[in-house]
């Protein structure tokens, strides 16, 4: 017999040892007392926040090991028709179009309903977006820049029973239901604002807070929820993917109706021009999708 807490310890020690690099990441504020410079991130105003820089390491060489069950995020390789394509509604016409199919058979899921308005193209701070009278027709955000999950827990059958109902779509009775988030980076690496996340398993349930979500864009369905934004602890691990390219697409969890799989892992933009002061501002599109089992 094996020894698992012994090997996990090394699997662990071992990730240890990846390239990394700093980021400042936003949390929730734990304490009232907590010692970190006080910040303000859009979208999140009601809710306190503080900064902390983190070690974030590169994931490539975990892509083989990595698993939604466990860290929350993959890494698989996927081409786009529309890696050239910048406006938002075609974007999110031909972006579904291609990925309700491969995410049905990634999944191998009974049927995949996609989140019509969550499909979102972004652009990094400080890039020319017109920021004053954003509607949904314009579909261009800023990159999100608090630690966090988008759906909390008991939300995510309230997101789906919603989307149906905006769809017109009958119900069913269902034995899974996963929310499902796709991203990848539109522009050429490196990226200014790459995407972080944070491994499921270092998170414990205290370090979550749920709150209610509103976003600032106008006239978009859906913009309020409850959501989860994280607080920091020295025993979470960090990671990202440098380098993307439009074929590189970034699979994660934002529900999961198994208590057993239930992983979801928490994710926020970062600064990297420390790291390459060079970069070229991030273009991204995220999509989110309703995986269903009979």
């Amino acid at each position: 017999m094996g020894h698992p807490r012994r090997a996990s310890s090394i699997a662990q020690a071992n990730r240890e040892l990846l390239d990394g690099v700093q980021g400042q990441i936003a949390f929730a504020r734990r304490a009232p007392d907590e010692k970190a410079p006080a910040v303000v991130v859009p979208n999140y105003e009601h809710v306190s926040i503080v900064s902390y820089d983190v070690t974030i390491r590169n994931a490539r060489p975990l892509v083989d090991e990595l698993s939604l069950d466990r860290e929350g995020f993959v890494l698989v390789q996927h081409k786009t028709s529309c890696a050239a394509v910048r406006d938002p509604e075609i974007m999110r016409e031909k972006y579904l179009e291609e990925m309700v199919p491969f995410i049905k058979s990634y999944f191998n899921a009974s049927w995949v309903v996609p989140r019509r308005n969550g499909v979102y193209v972004r652009r990094a701070a400080g890039t020319a977006i017109p920021k004053a009278g954003w509607t949904a027709v314009d579909g261009v955000r800023e990159p999100a820049g608090l630690a966090h999950i988008d759906l909390a827990p008991v939300a995510g059958p309230v997101a789906a029973a919603a989307e149906d109902q905006l769809q017109g779509l009958p119900i069913r009775s269902y034995s899974r239901l996963m929310v499902i988030q796709a991203w990848r980076a539109l522009s050429p690496p490196p990226q200014d604002f790459p995407l972080a996340f944070c491994d499921a398993s270092t998170v414990r349930d205290s370090d979550m807070l749920v709150h209610d979500y509103v976003s600032n864009t106008r006239n978009e369905p859906g913009s309020a929820f409850k959501s989860c934004a994280l607080r920091f602890s020295a025993d979470q691990r960090w990671y990202y993917f440098p380098e993307m390219t439009a074929d590189d697409l970034v699979l994660f969890k934002g529900y999961d109706s198994e208590e057993h799989y239930k992983p979801q892992a928490p994710h926020s933009a970062f600064d990297d021009r420390r790291a390459h002061p060079n970069a070229k501002p991030r273009e991204s599109v995220e999509a989110r999708f309703l995986v269903y089992y009979d």
